[in-house]
Formats: structure tokens, C-alpha cells, sequence
């Protein structure tokens, strides 16, 4: 896979703060159990390991993801415990719209790119004629590239990140899971612990 300009980008724009000691915390209430730190990191990472994934919900993040084709964040939005904010193609004008281009056979990847670029003039051909820019963007194609910001609660990581980081899944959206599970196991460890 290439990307002609930008490059799929992940960002976490915020996290639940101390989160493993939180759930932790939270999930030791159930039980009357030590509420010190350290019992309750790791006590959020046993309910992990166990299966107790409730105790999860008490801790968020908010990522942006940018760069990524709108094939990706079709299957990025079916995560149904995730919520989504994405470019609106209907109110911004995609004139400039970047593409991926999910080869890197150079032959391939002429075709893939000439079709872009007929699709992307047939676009500015429509604006210059004044349809609106939510009815000219029907021919744009599903490479065009998109950005999300999207927040979940750790359950709903780790359940995309199940999901979409199998080595069934489909490349691009494969790489964003990963990503982000590299991410939160910064924040989280012991809890986004899946390998590449």
C-alpha cells in the first residue's frame, strides 16, 4: 500500500487519566476489597484476564485518525460500541482529496490512479457547474482518503482491536488497530497486550 501525499496518522487525544489504577479501584468497590494503588492496578488487569471486561468501561480514549480511505472508516464505523465524528464530504470541498492507493505494483497502481484522478475531475467539473458539493461527491471513490475522531471505552478497544487487528482483516484498517493498540498498551499495559 501507498498513500499519495499524507500517510494514515493516529492520534490519542485523550485518555481516562490513571486509568488502569481507576478500573481498579472502581472494580474493588464490587468486592470491598483494598482500594491502594498498586492492588488496584493489578486487580483491573486480572478483571481483564478473567473476563470481568464491565470494569473496562469506567476508562475512555479519543483518538484522531487521518489519512485513511474511506473503504477503511466504512469498516472503521461498524464497530458499534465506538462513536464516530468523520470529514463531512457533504460541507467540505474534496477538490484537493488525497488517495490510497492499496498496491505497490506500479503497474496496478497506474490504473487504480488514473481512475482517481478522472473521478476527482469529474468532481470539480460538477462543482464548476454548481451542483453542491453533497451531490458532486457521489463520484468520488472510496480511496479518497478521510479523518475520524473517534472515542470508546476500554471494552470497545479491546473489542475493535480483536476484531481488526487479525491477520483475517483487511490490511488498512489491520494497521489502524494495531496502531492503536500499540498506543494504549503505552497508557494500559497489561490490558492492550495483543502482538503484531
Amino acid at each position: 500500500m501507498f498513500l499519495l501525499g499524507q500517510a494514515m496518522h493516529v492520534e490519542l487525544k485523550f485518555i481516562t487519566p490513571n486509568a488502569l489504577a481507576q478500573i481498579g479501584e472502581y472494580a474493588g468497590i464490587c468486592y470491598n476489597s483494598n482500594l491502594e494503588e498498586g492492588t488496584c492496578i493489578k486487580r483491573a488487569i486480572s478483571c481483564k484476564d478473567k473476563g470481568h471486561l464491565a470494569t473496562l468501561r469506567f476508562a475512555h480514549a479519543t483518538f484522531h485518525v487521518s489519512g485513511i480511505s474511506r473503504t477503511c472508516s466504512h469498516q472503521f464505523v461498524r464497530s458499534k460500541h465506538l462513536d464516530f465524528l468523520q470529514r463531512s464530504q457533504r460541507y467540505c470541498n474534496e477538490s484537493e482529496a488525497e488517495f490510497v492507493v492499496p498496491t505497490k505494483d506500479p503497474d496496478i497502481a497506474a490504473l487504480i490512479n488514473a481512475s482517481y484522478q478522472d473521478s476527482l475531475a469529474q468532481y470539480k467539473k460538477l462543482l464548476s457547474a454548481g451542483v453542491k458539493k453533497e451531490d458532486a461527491r457521489f463520484v468520488l471513490p472510496n480511496g479518497g482518503t478521510t479523518e475520524l475522531i473517534v472515542v470508546g471505552n476500554f471494552q470497545a478497544w479491546l473489542d475493535f482491536i480483536a476484531l481488526r487487528a487479525d491477520k483475517h482483516a483487511q490490511w488498512e484498517i489491520r494497521e489502524v488497530a494495531k496502531t492503536i493498540n500499540n498506543i494504549l498498551s503505552e497508557h494500559a499495559p497489561g490490558l492492550f497486550n495483543w502482538m503484531p
